[in-house]
């Protein structure tokens, strides 16, 4: 801080204070790409020590428990090395997507000239097949990623966030889940809704199960972000930040999917020093996308 910070009786005020990680600990999964990539480079752009879970970086499979408690150790022994112990951040990540479904069923209310009896059944056809076409095994790779392996990485970190926390920082876990959550028509499927929703209660689960014990847990729900998961545009050589030109379609007021940094300053806010009394917060980043379909929040 400097001197005329000194002075300021407002400078906890100013951006630098409000949103300082600097100093941080923090463990990304799935943050070589896409929403997590851009998470690890704000928090490692403003100071936090970034450790990155992924088939890369401090490789892991969050679906295994032995994966995860061998990465719990490495990023144990190597922050004692540099003299420190515990992390204050965990942000889970890590999630896929598999099968686009196109059938949705549901024109919005604006589409004129009413669907005849024999469109509607043909329809009706395409979406049963659509649904049935998703194997056990496509379900089950979803729900074992976006659910087990988040919840198995949360359970997994405990310890550390644990021996992190203190008066000044209480640690906590920041899940990333999706506006899908709550969506009444399928943003890429029913089993990747059914998942994300999954995510944000287990979020709210959690933050009630430890906020006695000095830890928290938020969640951010994002919509549209440049992603492998959402584009074929390829990435940034520079930052390998992922490329999106177009919505996929989505009816978003704003009239384009989100920025990298929209979803990063997201995180920041969470991640920050400044926001402790954020505990059990869904923070919903998505233009405004849910408010154009049906959704039960």
């Amino acid at each position: 801080m400097t001197s005329n910070q000194h002075n300021n009786p407002l400078s906890h005020f100013l951006s630098a204070n409000l949103f300082d990680v600097a100093g941080l600990v923090a463990v990304v999964t799935g943050g070589s790409s896409g929403l997590g990539l851009y998470a690890a480079h704000t928090l490692a752009s403003n100071g936090a020590l970034v450790y990155i879970l992924d088939l890369v970086a401090v490789q892991a499979d969050i679906t295994s428990k032995e994966s995860l408690t061998a990465a719990r150790e490495f990023i144990t022994t190597d922050l004692a090395q540099q003299g420190k112990k515990g992390i204050q951040t965990l942000i889970c990540n890590a999630g896929i997507g598999e099968k686009f479904l196109r059938s949705y069923g549901q024109d919005p209310p604006s589409v004129p000239n009413p669907k005849s009896q024999a469109e509607k059944d043909r329809e009706f056809g395409e979406i049963v097949d659509e649904l049935w076409s998703f194997s056990e095994s496509d379900c089950a790779a979803i729900l074992n990623t976006n659910v087990t392996g988040n919840y198995l990485t949360a359970l997994a970190f405990l310890p550390l966030l644990k021996a992190g926390t203190s008066p000044d920082y209480l640690s906590q876990t920041i899940l990333i889940s999706s506006n899908a959550a709550w969506a009444k028509v399928p943003l890429l499927n029913p089993i990747y809704n059914i998942s994300k929703t999954a995510v944000s209660h287990l979020g709210q689960i959690l933050s009630t199960m430890f906020c006695d014990h000095g830890l928290r847990t938020n969640i951010i729900e994002p919509g549209l972000y440049p992603s492998d998961l959402t584009s074929t545009e390829g990435r940034d050589e520079t930052t390998g930040h992922g490329k999106l030109s177009h919505t996929n379609g989505a009816d978003i007021p704003i009239g384009r999917c989100g920025k990298p940094e929209e979803h990063a300053s997201a995180v920041l806010y969470l991640a920050s020093r400044n926001s402790q009394f954020a505990n059990g917060t869904r923070m919903r980043v998505d233009g405004a996308a849910l408010q154009k379909l049906p959704a039960s929040d």
